[in-house]
């Protein structure tokens, strides 16, 4: 046994060979992209389904339209703030929804389609 083969034994023994962490590296990715949630093309769907964990029930197309209706006024200060956008909000979503479901479907709505709006839910005013 030359002096060689003991030096590569010892800096092998321990340690992690590079096919071996090449090996690991390719089975962490594989794992990550089949256990990662699968993304939906339609933003649209995923509002919806955000919304219907609040009870807030809609035809499909009906409520993605009012929420970029509320990112629109919000944005060119038709609705100066969070508490105009609710009020709007309350005369167009249907009969019976709550204060509490009007304000989800806002914070929903900003999260969604104009994420850059968020201050707007700062300090909302009361009425």
């Amino acid at each position: 046994m030359g002096a060689r083969t003991t030096v590569r034994r010892r800096l092998n023994k321990g340690n992690i060979q590079p096919m071996k962490l090449t090996g690991l590296a390719v089975a962490a990715v594989a794992a990550a992209i089949s256990l990662s949630a699968p993304a939906y093309a339609d933003p649209d769907t995923d509002f919806d389904n955000q919304l219907g964990r609040f009870g807030i029930y809609g035809p499909h197309d009906f409520n993605p339209y009012i929420a970029k209706i509320v990112c629109h006024r919000l944005g060119v200060g038709v609705d100066p703030d969070a508490a105009a956008s609710a009020h709007f909000l309350s005369i167009n979503l249907p009969r019976g929804t709550t204060q509490v479901q009007t304000y989800q479907f806002l914070g929903s709505a900003i999260a969604q389609y104009c994420p850059d709006l968020q201050g707007k839910l700062q300090n909302i005013p009361a009425r």
